[in-house]
């Protein structure tokens, strides 16, 4: 049932972009639009097919991939320091040359590692965007952006699952679907917190005038 629920959960921030933010220029939306849109296809797979019953943690190893590649490029899209965004592409090539090391060492697991790896190195890029938008600046800023509640839907799902992937090998499988729970909790929430960005993203769009508009320089289309 749970499950099922964190299935509905990852169809609402889909209808809210379309919605609200279908006309968006905003890229770093667009990606999380389609991350979305990823991780909804394979929850449907994972739930309403038997190939996807069956093979399961084939297809977590899989998403593992998914995910990095579209968090990873979000974060290059809105961090905007060149060290940064180098250390975003070292991180990425080194996670991706890891990752088809270990993928399919084991495909009767879930990969612990890898996914570790992932949460700690998205960890610190939400970590680094706070850091980067909380410096002292001559201009005032708008910290309640959609942009800064994604990065903090995906911090808190971060340190909501961290934990649990890395005990995850280390569980039976009875803990494994128990605590499991865990994961979907966070996912339920993270997609909340998804859909109110996306609302967000198009209230102020809406109430947005010429005369009012302030440079917001948490956005990249206004940098």
């Amino acid at each position: 049932m749970l499950q099922k629920f964190s299935l509905v959960s990852s169809l609402l921030p889909i209808i809210f972009f379309l919605l609200f933010c279908l006309r968006t220029k905003e890229k770093g939306l667009w990606v999380i639009f389609f991350y979305t849109l990823m991780s909804f296809l394979f929850d449907i797979v994972l739930l309403l097919t038997m190939w996807g019953i069956n093979y399961k943690f084939i297809l977590w190893n899989i998403f593992i991939l998914v995910e990095f590649s579209f968090l990873s490029y979000f974060f290059y899209l809105i961090i905007r320091p060149r060290l940064i965004r180098f250390l975003i592409i070292l991180s990425s090539i080194i996670f991706f040359i890891v990752y088809f090391l270990y993928a399919s060492s084991d495909k009767e697991r879930y990969n612990s590692l890898i996914s570790a790896i992932e949460a700690v190195i998205l960890l610190i890029l939400s970590l680094s965007y706070f850091m980067i938008m909380m410096k002292p600046s001559a201009e005032p800023v708008n910290i309640f952006t959609p942009i800064l509640l994604v990065v903090f839907s995906i911090l808190l799902y971060l340190t909501s699952t961290l934990f649990l992937y890395i005990i995850a090998n280390n569980l039976t499988p009875t803990q494994f679907n128990k605590y499991w729970s865990i994961n979907y909790y966070a996912n339920i929430l993270c997609n909340l917190i998804y859909s109110f960005a996306f609302f967000l993203y198009g209230y102020q769009k809406k109430n947005l005038t010429p005369e009012n508009h302030k440079v917001d320089y948490t956005s990249p289309n206004d940098r």
